[in-house]
């Protein structure tokens, strides 16, 4: 009953010390505004009155003092920090508005209650309880406090010892209870950001490093590590200096100084030198951490290995620079080729006008012969055959020595017209009907000058095209020495000498001219030209002994090659081959 009744009483004093503060302030503040009638003696330093016009008056001790407990009531009351007084038992004795709304309990159930029941880790309360019976400073613990209502919630209890008062003078412990979930949940967002950011960092495909303002390294990034080969421990002893090739290290430390100088980013592409002292390049972009002043801290270095670019750089700028030589090289080539397609071109044209001339010089040469040969064997016949018949009809003696005669101009005509015939008609020559082609050359009856061929046996040509043309070589040589050698024989001589083919016509005649117009004559042009369509060379000279010799010269490589072509010359060269041999 005693326990009861105490804890009315306890109630109803604490309903009473609610509704007190408002009156007390209202007594304070009337002790503090009224001045009393009784006053003072001012003393100086030393101790002597001091004489005044006017004394100070006299305050009331008793309500000066009351309105200083009142205030400091007010300041527990409504602190906004929870404040509670428990016993060396854990006995709640005080607890402020800021305590009963944290724990969800009003002022009278809480006192006198074990502080232990709104505590939900027990064990740290009572080590805290502990440290308080046996320190004399103040003692701080974390734990979890259980409030009527709601969630449990994270505190920290800091509980300093003082006497009281009206406990006669008994230990007390006030405590003031923070609460930590705001800063817990603070603490975890931070934690998770930074769980996530070092996710981000480590797993990053860039080297992520940061330094100090004097390079030295504070963190590098697995990345980073990877880039250059070395661990942690081996890279925090390095700066940012001592791993930049020598050659890009004064213009590292020139732009870093300018990051830190003017506080901004800069980016530059340079070389980093490998544990095992081998270089990559890397595309590196420093950015400064200022302070809360804006003051620079360290810088952020992230780092793009680009080697690979690098090489691939290089190898196209090789490979443009191989190009342009080449392109160099082929624009010389086509200039040169254009000159000599010009030339040639200038050639060609030289050929056209000796062909058309020479085909003036044959149909005059035609024409004389005809009219020389042909038309006087003609007007031979035709005067003998009138004087026969003249004979007849005067029934004269006709002798028979006149008609032989005129059979015998009558075969003289055909023979030469058969061979002027023979001579116009352009035989086509290949090589299996070559040698044949060659003998009936050399026996023609129309040569003043006597020929022969010397020839092996086994001689053997494969190629068609050349075996034409090294006849209409013979052919054209053999009719030049029968017109200008005035020689006494010629000879032609084909064979096989190492690894090419040698046609020579030889003659015992006059020699090769002087003028330089004769030597280099229509004839000339044509067998060199058909030497050249063939591979070949033509070689004309004088021997020692006297005469000419005309050499064809025709390398094995050529024939083949001139074989694997199956082709002749283009198309404006076989026109021109196609004029020349109709023209000899």
């Amino acid at each position: 009953m005693s326990h009861r009744g105490n804890k009315k009483r306890r109630a109803k004093r604490d309903r009473q010390s609610r509704a007190a503060p408002v009156r007390r302030n209202r007594k304070t503040i009337r002790g503090v505004t009224k001045m009393p009638k009784a006053t003072l003696r001012a003393v100086s330093k030393n101790g002597a009155p001091v004489r005044s016009k006017r004394a100070p008056t006299f305050r009331n001790p008793k309500t000066e003092l009351e309105a200083a407990i009142q205030r400091f009531v007010d300041l527990y009351d409504f602190a906004p920090i929870a404040y509670v007084s428990f016993d060396r038992a854990g006995r709640i004795e005080e607890a402020n508005l800021a305590a009963t709304e944290l724990l969800g309990e009003p002022r009278d159930l809480l006192i006198g209650r074990p502080f232990a029941f709104y505590v939900g880790d027990l064990d740290s309360f009572m080590r805290h309880l502990l440290y308080c019976r046996t320190s004399q400073q103040q003692v701080e613990t974390e734990l979890q406090l259980k409030p009527r209502k709601g969630a449990r919630i994270l505190a920290l209890l800091c509980s300093t010892p003082i006497t009281s008062t009206t406990r006669n003078g008994a230990v007390l412990y006030q405590t003031a209870i923070l609460d930590l979930s705001e800063r817990k949940r603070a603490e975890e967002a931070l934690r998770r950001s930074e769980e996530h950011l070092r996710a981000i960092i480590n797993q990053s495909n860039a080297g992520i490093a940061s330094c100090d303002l004097s390079g030295r390294f504070l963190f590098a990034n697995q990345k980073f590590r990877e880039m250059l080969g070395y661990t942690d421990s081996e890279l925090v002893v390095r700066t940012i200096f001592t791993i930049t090739h020598p050659d890009d290290v004064d213009i590292t430390k020139s732009r870093f100084g300018r990051m830190v100088q003017r506080r901004q980013p800069v980016e530059m592409e340079k070389r980093y030198i490998r544990k095992d002292r081998s270089l990559i390049w890397v595309n590196v972009c420093d950015t400064p951490v200022l302070d809360a002043a804006g003051k620079p801290l360290s810088a952020v270095a992230v780092a793009i290995d680009v080697t690979q670019r690098k090489k691939a750089e290089a190898a196209l700028q090789k490979s443009k620079e191989r190009l342009e030589k080449l392109v160099q090289q082929r624009t010389t080539a086509l200039r040169v080729a254009n000159t000599e397609l010009k030339n040639e071109i200038e050639c060609r044209k030289g050929l056209e006008e000796e062909i058309l001339a020479i085909s003036d010089r044959e149909q005059q040469r035609l024409g004389q012969e005809l009219h020389d040969g042909l038309c006087q064997h003609l007007t031979a016949v035709a005067f003998m055959a009138r004087s026969v018949a003249l004979r007849l009809k005067n029934h004269r003696v006709i002798e028979v020595n006149d008609i032989e005669k005129i059979a015998q101009l009558v075969n003289d005509a055909a023979t030469d017209t058969r061979n002027l015939s023979r001579a116009l008609h352009r035989r086509d020559v290949d090589a299996v009907g070559l040698v044949n082609a060659l003998e009936d050359l050399v026996d023609r009856e129309i040569w003043k000058t006597p020929c022969r061929l010397k020839i092996k046996p086994a001689f053997r040509i494969n190629d068609d095209a050349a075996a034409s043309h090294l006849y209409r070589i013979a052919r054209e040589a053999v009719i030049n020495a029968n017109k200008h050698a005035q020689a006494r024989e010629i000879v032609v001589k084909l064979e096989r000498a190492r690894k090419e083919i040698v046609l020579r016509v030889t003659d015992d005649g006059v020699g090769i001219p002087s003028e330089p117009k004769l030597k280099q004559g229509l004839g000339s042009h044509i067998m060199r030209y058909r030497a050249g369509v063939i591979g070949g060379r033509l070689e004309v000279e004088s021997p020692k002994r006297g005469g000419t010799r005309v050499s064809c010269y025709l390398p094995d490589k050529a024939l083949q090659s001139h074989k694997r072509e199956n082709a002749g010359p283009g198309l404006f060269s076989a026109k021109i081959t196609k004029v020349l041999a109709g023209l000899i």
